[in-house]
């Protein structure tokens, strides 16, 4: 038996995936949700985004969220359909696990509120999900260690939406997921799981996130029912080089889906070749008995 933390922001689906799975194991749990953060701080950011990667960058990471409001009604459509990556997450599921377990939403999550929560549950695992980067005097609680889901292959892709950059920089072998040990380092912790996703039969490549996502998660699934059987934790430290990539722009984005829609095109044509031809069907011959 252990108990366990679950941090995430915005209350992403895949920490209700791991809440689901927890539940299921009849263990203990609590969830800690970070809801949008103050405008001073999102200020802060930016601010620092544009002093180190320019003003270039800043105005096209901009356009790109401009997008995602514009395009925000149809993705909501888009979800009521059950179209995403975890159909079976949807808002009925996420209000049954809040009203049975402990949760709290927090703007700020090193806030001593939040801090005293997480210290007074005293959980020996903190799950990051979707979580931003959190200080030692948050993951640091817990008795064992803090362990992460991340969306690229570490070391070669650490940072903010590795899988387009991926795609982006015309690498799509380097897309796929690793769980990782948190450390102040972002990204930078022990390895536990390190899987490459190559493109499937997806027509897009919001369709190739949504797999992503959810086999990241059931990666993530595997390891911590290893913990629950008493396995160790197969820790790997990472060797050096890779690169910490920025949240990607709106050039990065296009580039992205339009270099997936090539390899994807690619991928069907290899497959219709590949495939056996269909035999031709017999032309009946005429019946020549008479009456």
């Amino acid at each position: 038996m252990a108990d366990f933390v679950i941090v995430t922001s915005g209350d992403l689906p895949e920490a209700y995936f791991l809440a689901g799975f927890l539940a299921s194991r009849a263990q203990r749990f609590a969830v800690v949700n970070i809801v949008a953060r103050p405008l001073a701080h999102q200020l802060r950011v930016l601010a620092r985004l544009r002093r180190n990667r320019g003003t270039w960058y800043l105005a096209d990471l901009l356009l790109a969220r401009l997008v995602d409001l514009i395009r925000a009604p149809v993705d909501r459509r888009r979800v009521a359909r059950g179209l995403r990556a975890f159909p079976d997450i949807d808002a009925s599921v996420i209000r049954r696990i809040r009203s049975r377990y402990p949760c709290l939403d927090c703007r700020d999550p090193h806030a001593a509120a939040v801090l005293d929560f997480v210290r007074t549950f005293g959980p020996d695992y903190l799950l990051l999900a979707g979580a931003p980067v959190l200080r030692p005097s948050l993951y640091g609680l817990a008795r064992r260690t803090a362990l992460n889901r991340h969306l690229g292959l570490v070391p070669d892709f650490r940072g903010s939406d590795c899988t387009l950059w991926a795609f982006a920089l015309d690498r799509p072998e380097g897309a796929g997921y690793s769980i990782h040990v948190v450390s102040e380092r972002v990204d930078a912790g022990d390895v536990l799981l390190r899987r490459p996703v190559p493109v499937g039969n997806e027509s897009s490549l919001t369709e190739y996130l949504w797999r992503l996502q959810h086999e990241a998660s059931s990666g993530f699934v595997e390891i911590i029912d290893g913990l629950l059987h008493g396995a160790p934790l197969p820790r790997v430290p990472q060797a050096g080089g890779g690169r910490h990539f920025p949240p990607a722009g709106w050039s990065i984005r296009r580039r992205a889906d339009r270099n997936f829609a090539r390899l994807a095109a690619h991928r069907r044509s290899a497959s219709e070749a590949a495939a056996p031809p269909c035999p031709t069907p017999l032309s009946r011959a005429p019946d020549r008995r008479q009456a």
